[in-house]
């Protein structure tokens, strides 16, 4: 046991242990571990750390570890294995992570060797780079992966249970669109592009459902639709989390738009929305020809599909036990990412508000008039 270093001088124990190589044969190599600073402890208390962890070595409490290298591991075990039981969505955003920050920064390090420092340092230099939900994307994947290798015995612990991550933030706006903007958007959108926007605003579906909608998930009678697949990529499945397997209900506006758009001889399994060949349509393809092109002409911001599903939630401005009505509409599991997340305050009801608390206040004084805006029955209309 020795001292490192003059400005915060460290207890370092050294020592040697057997491990594992990668052909599987046991060798040993010399190892040395920081006990803790000089200044918070003796050099009794240090060799007294030192002392516990050599027992449980030479007590064969602590196993062999196998020294293979992160990107190995990575590439030649946990992908093989794992990504089959993964969703193709998440497989694609583990494969994207791991070779846009994990394997340039970790992967050609002994997998044991890589501490909870060194994940530490690793989110703290992208937290400079990239936005806050990146980095806690790459810290969930990090943590799966040790976890995955401490089960399978390469570990005994998880470096990635302990770091800690800068404050999330939303880096961008949500946009939700007012009635007035919406309607401007439909005057410009060509059908059956027109229908789909309004289904999505209208129904609050996710993407995935709603360029994955079968003609037998549309209920004209029950004014209702089933959602019980999702597509990605041109890939149809299953919703993943239970409560995204629902029963949404939509006015009859919707249903009306609907029927406009149905061929005369449909399919129960056809798409609603569909290329010429019967195909699922491109959400990327429809966004950047279609939609954005339509928004331009309209005069309004921007906006992707997840805008409407924001939208249809923040009209729907849900209070007391509305709430559940809501989140099953949405399909979500925790009734606290319906108001959260997908809630945004309408400015509207602000200003009534604030007019509202104000007249508490001061009874007696004047009140101005003011453009109450849109009716709340006026309607979309079909065309």
């Amino acid at each position: 046991m020795f001292e490192r270093g003059k400005k915060n001088p460290m207890w370092v124990g050294r020592f040697r242990e057997d491990f594992i190589a990668d052909d599987g044969s046991r060798r040993r190599r010399q190892r040395s571990i920081v006990l803790g600073s000089v200044r918070e402890m003796g050099k009794r208390e240090a060799s007294r750390r030192l002392s516990g962890r050599l027992a449980e070595i030479n007590q064969g409490k602590q196993k062999p570890e196998m020294m293979i290298l992160f990107e190995r591991f990575v590439l030649e075990r946990f992908e093989p294995n794992i990504y089959p039981a993964l969703r193709r969505s998440t497989g694609n955003n583990y494969r994207w992570v791991i070779r846009a920050y994990l394997l340039p920064a970790l992967g050609k390090l002994a997998l044991p060797e890589i501490g909870t420092a060194d994940v530490q340092v690793l989110l703290s230099s992208l937290s400079k780079k990239i936005a806050p939900r990146t980095v806690l994307s790459v810290r969930n994947r990090l943590r799966r992966i040790f976890g995955v290798a401490k089960s399978w015995g390469y570990i005994a612990s998880n470096p990635a249970d302990e770091v800690q991550l800068p404050a999330l933030c939303d880096v961008r706006e949500k946009v939700v669109l007012t009635p007035e903007q919406m309607r401007r958007l439909l005057a410009e959108m060509p059908e059956p592009y027109r229908t789909m926007v309004l289904v999505a605003v209208l129904s609050g579906l996710r993407r995935g459902e709603l360029f994955g909608l079968r003609w037998k998930s549309v209920d004209f009678s029950g004014g209702s639709i089933l959602v019980c697949e999702s597509n990605y990529q041109g890939h149809q499945s299953e919703p993943k989390p239970r409560a995204s397997r629902r029963i949404v209900f939509v006015d009859s506006v919707v249903l009306d738009a609907l029927r406009h758009i149905q061929p005369e001889v449909a399919t129960a399994d056809a798409f609603v929305f569909s290329s010429g060949c019967g195909t699922v349509l491109n959400p990327e393809n429809v966004r950047n020809r279609v939609l954005y092109p339509a928004c331009d002409r309209a005069g309004i911001p921007r906006v992707g599909w997840h805008s409407f599903r924001y939208t249809y939630a923040t009209w729907a401005n849900p209070t007391g036990e509305s709430i559940k009505a809501l989140q099953s509409q949405l399909g979500h599991t925790d009734a606290k990412l319906t108001l959260s997340v997908y809630t945004q305050p309408m400015p509207e009801a602000q200003r009534k508000m604030a007019s509202k608390i104000a007249a508490v206040l001061l009874p007696v004084a004047p009140k101005s008039e003011s453009n109450e805006g849109m009716a709340v029955d006026e309607r979309l209309p079909i065309q």
